[in-house]
């Protein structure tokens, strides 16, 4: 199928309301107007939700604390016999697929579809578990499943989703009592720069001289965005060689320029990537468990997978401050981020070399890119849409940014 792609993005318009298509407002098993009441655009990003979920607030004296969330421990982790066809060995499907197995759960809250026409689905068998595996990286309404499950009567269930899913879930639970009897256990997946279909297809075109090929487009720890096509073949950019055209406002969600839990932080365990240290099989996943919830759930695959201790290298802390010029032109002078001209390749490659003999590795990256993304998003929502600052951003954000200087 050919692909329809744009011929440029727009600067965007802040005027529009603010939504990432999480699917809690989209089912009918209860009013729109409850529902509303429980989205992150109107309740704000953490605070009151991690007190709620933990008994505190996180300790933004903590280092590790301010940037990863409230953890109980955190360690990287390899799946035994990797799942085929699981972008990342399959850690989360393999979750899931023993919580259903074991009976933990009676149904999964998840995607289906094409990773670029995602749909939300409610998995009762493990085919329909199986089914979900891979990566679906554009906005997604996974939680018009969870409709579904309140109309069948599941009173146990596992719901793997985004940090707009998971804070949804969360209030929406604690705010009605739909939800009251139900047990839901959560498997979290970190999130930033998230895009509606027809502007990833737009980067793709951007980025690939076969964007209609590209199954998945990650930024990994090498300091490369990795572009893997249908064919099993990647290519491979210094991210400092990216079209300028592709990282300017405009391109990805508003809601996710207005994001402030990268982690996710809510989730009983956040399964991830970006702070393990790089691995060219992309089978190393980043662990952290964050309530009893979440060792239960870790507990089903632990004789199934190699765990290894978090790993850091560099300092995070300079490569942020030099990133924030640059990262201040991108919000508030979009129109001229986006005439920009790429980089060489030869210059991007060797900055790559420098980054990865000097630059922040393992969870010194992972602290790097929550800095320097808090960092936009609260330029962004400061200077574009005021309004909300006191709606959207938690204190702990604005201690991060304080220690900038801005």
């Amino acid at each position: 199928m050919t692909m329809k792609i744009p011929s440029k993005i727009e600067n965007p318009r802040y005027d529009e309301p603010l939504c990432s298509r999480c699917g809690l407002c989209m089912g009918n098993a209860w009013p729109e107007e409850e529902t509303l009441q429980s989205c992150v655009f109107n309740t704000g990003w953490l605070g009151i939700h991690e007190e709620r979920l933990f008994g505190r607030r996180r300790n933004s004296a903590d280092k590790n604390e301010l940037a990863f969330g409230i953890t109980r421990r955190r360690f990287n982790a390899r799946m035994n016999k990797p799942i085929e066809g699981a972008q990342w060995g399959g850690i989360i499907t393999r979750i899931a697929l023993k919580a259903f197995e074991s009976g933990l759960v009676d149904g999964v809250v998840t995607l289906h579809g094409s990773h670029l026409q995602p749909k939300a689905a409610l998995a009762t068998s493990v085919a329909e578990i199986i089914e979900s595996k891979g990566n679906r990286p554009v906005l997604s309404p996974t939680l018009i499943a969870l409709h579904t499950a309140w109309k069948k009567g599941i009173k146990k269930l596992l719901v793997i989703g985004a940090p707009c899913h998971i804070h949804a879930v969360r209030d929406f639970k604690s705010r009605h009592q739909y939800l009251k009897d139900t047990e839901i256990h959560v498997v979290g997946i970190p999130c930033t720069d998230n895009l509606e279909a027809a502007h990833m297809r737009y980067v793709f075109s951007q980025v690939s001289r076969n964007p209609e090929s590209i199954i998945s487009l990650e930024f990994m720890q090498d300091y490369r965005v990795h572009i893997k096509h249908e064919n099993g073949k990647t290519e491979k950019i210094p991210y400092f060689c990216l079209p300028p055209s592709v990282l300017k406002p405009g391109v990805f969600s508003n809601s996710c320029m207005s994001c402030f839990d990268y982690l996710n932080s809510l989730s009983d365990i956040t399964v991830g990537y970006f702070g393990a240290p790089f691995s060219s099989d992309w089978k190393l996943q980043w662990l952290l468990v964050r309530t009893e919830k979440g060792e239960r759930l870790f507990d089903l695959i632990r004789n199934e997978v190699e765990v290894s201790a978090e790993e850091g290298r560099g300092d995070a802390i300079p490569s942020v401050k030099a990133s924030i010029k640059s990262t201040e032109a991108q919000i508030l002078k979009p129109e001229l981020t986006g005439q920009r001209k790429s980089m060489p390749k030869p210059f991007g490659e060797l900055l790559c070399f420098l980054q990865s003999i000097k630059g922040p590795r393992g969870i010194e990256f992972a602290r790097y890119s929550v800095h320097i993304h808090a960092i936009r998003n609260y330029l962004f929502v400061k200077h574009l849409t005021p309004d909300r600052l006191k709606i959207l951003v938690p204190e702990h954000i604005l201690e991060l940014v304080r220690g900038y200087g801005l």
